[in-house]
């Protein structure tokens, strides 16, 4: 079952890059990227044989801790679970859970990630191979760690994807989530303080650090080489038998969930709900076809947890760089007026994947007839009524707690500039590149298909140009430095040249979507082979 399994997810991969030189591209992208971070790691740790086995054991313990608490947290917050085998494809055939689960594992170490956390652990034993003892506590605390990486995460998802069958409970999880990534953000930065304020003591709060998190369940199995180096047996020995009883733990739990999923797959079911007639949403716009666009946009908005955890996702950073900067004696009141800032960039993102969100349903604007130009304004007001509230909370709770008021005018100037310019720009750049996404009603967690290099290209080409047609903005609001009134014209010139960029955005993404509607509609229904 296990070759069977695994040769099934390299077929499935195998034929996935044939159909698209985008996913292929991506692939060698993604591979060469983890390659990179692999070989640096690697270095450190070979780096480390030359030190002390006290500082080698709290480096160590810190940073596989930390790769441990990234797979979990990764896979909820960001990229999901590489669902490529699909546990619900078995629903039908006479197979238990318990004999998916070892292929099952093994396919799912197939990957960037997978291969890489591999790779570093291997590392993690040629850190440790300085005596027979040292050597043989790495062989069994590296396999140890990778399974205890792989099965946190899969569990995690499995267990969220089982219970999340109502919109609310979903809707309620994607926040919950957003304030961990948020809280991790923070928890980090004040780590990275107090390691800081030790003044001239780093590698003893290091080692406070490690203490700490070896009696965690990320750092368990982690910890066993270290406490050998330092002769506590004992505390080996109950590590050795948490971290097995932790992985027997998260083997069943995740056999549980798969059994579940194999009599009870999840399914993308429609809603018994009927949309009322006459509601606010429907008098927001005007009876136009962009309106109609947009009003059907902002359900969405409402309903699909997908577009809710977008939203979480971007809100992350400035609560992050807020939350620190006050929290930290030395922290800078300026950069937290201007926090409102890195989320006006980001907002073009939105538009640039709303038609990949949409799937099939692109159909009813082919269908009938609708413009892109119509198309695009639609999509930029819907996108507007949830951001624009948004942005004036955070601008006006930014500038209040730092007391920066007169920051008010240049941070107004450059967030109305950098939001309006990003929706231009995301409404040409989403008219080039569309990919298929996760339909709504599939496990939220799932990654599936994540659109590769066509996702990356739209994010980078999205952000990279809203940040380079707003450098006139920037020019002069670091001049308002100086001279106080360039804040004012930085405003006016803001404004102006978002107008400009957007209008532009919605006529020339229109045009370009008018011609390719067919390519549009295959792009975004395409499904992995």
């Amino acid at each position: 079952m296990v070759a069977l399994l695994v040769h099934l997810k390299l077929t499935l991969l195998r034929n996935s890059l044939r159909r698209s030189v985008w996913r292929t591209v991506g692939l060698v992208i993604a591979m060469l990227y983890a390659l990179g971070i692999v070989v640096g790691v690697l270095v450190g740790l070979v780096a480390l044989r030359a030190t002390s086995t006290a500082l080698t054991g709290d480096v160590t313990v810190v940073a596989f801790s930390l790769l441990t608490l990234g797979w979990l947290a990764m896979s909820l917050l960001v990229f999901g679970m590489d669902e490529t085998v699909d546990p619900s494809r078995f629903a039908l055939l006479p197979v238990r859970a318990r004999e998916l689960l070892p292929g099952l594992f093994v396919a799912g170490l197939i990957g960037s990630p997978g291969l890489a956390t591999v790779l570093v652990a291997l590392g993690f034993v040629i850190t440790w191979a300085r005596d027979v003892a040292l050597a043989a506590a790495a062989a069994v605390a590296a396999p140890l760690g990778v399974a205890t990486c792989f099965l946190a995460a899969r569990f995690a998802t499995s267990a969220l994807a089982s219970v999340l069958s109502s919109r609310r409970f979903r809707d309620f999880a994607f926040a919950v989530l957003a304030l961990v990534g948020a809280g991790l953000g923070i928890g980090g930065n004040l780590i990275g303080s107090s390691l800081g304020a030790e003044g001239g003591q780093p590698l003893q709060a290091l080692g406070r650090v490690a203490a700490a998190l070896g009696w965690t369940p990320f750092g368990w199995a982690w910890s066993l080489p270290a406490d050998v180096a330092r002769g506590r047996w004992g505390d080996a020995g109950l590590r050795l038998v948490l971290a097995l009883a932790l992985v027997a733990v998260l083997w069943w739990a995740w056999g549980h969930f798969l059994g579940l999923r194999l009599v009870q797959p999840l399914e993308s079911g429609g809603s018994a709900a009927r949309i009322k007639q006459g509601t606010w949403v429907a008098r927001l716009y005007p009876a136009t076809p962009a309106g109609a666009v947009a009003e059907r946009t902002l359900r969405y908005w409402r309903r699909d947890p997908r577009y809710l955890a977008g939203v979480a996702g971007l809100l992350i950073a400035p609560v992050v760089v807020v939350v620190t900067q006050l929290s930290n004696p030395e922290g800078s009141a300026a950069v937290v007026a201007f926090a409102p800032v890195i989320l006006a960039p980001l907002i073009g993102i939105s538009v640039a994947q709303d038609v990949s969100y949409d799937g099939t349903a692109v159909w009813l604007h082919i269908s009938t007839g609708i413009s892109g130009a119509a198309d695009r304004t639609g999509r930029v007001l819907s996108t507007l009524t949830i951001f624009t509230p948004l942005l004036l909370v955070l601008l006006v709770l930014s500038v209040g707690l730092s007391g920066q008021w007169r920051l008010l005018v240049p941070v107004t100037a450059l967030t109305v500039g950098l939001a309006t310019i990003g929706l231009g720009v995301g409404c040409f750049v989403g008219s080039l590149w569309q990919w298929p996404a996760p339909p709504p009603g599939a496990n939220p967690f799932q990654r599936g298909n994540s659109g590769g290099l066509p996702a990356l290209l739209s994010f980078s080409v999205t952000t990279g140009l809203t940040l380079v047609l707003g450098l006139p903005t920037v020019a002069l609001v670091v001049a308002s430095y100086w001279e106080s009134w360039l804040g004012y014209l930085a405003l006016v010139v803001g404004a102006l040249s978002g107008l400009l960029v957007l209008r532009i955005g919605i006529v020339a993404g229109g045009r370009v979507l008018d011609r390719t509607w067919p390519e549009v509609m295959l792009a975004v229904s395409e499904k992995s082979a």
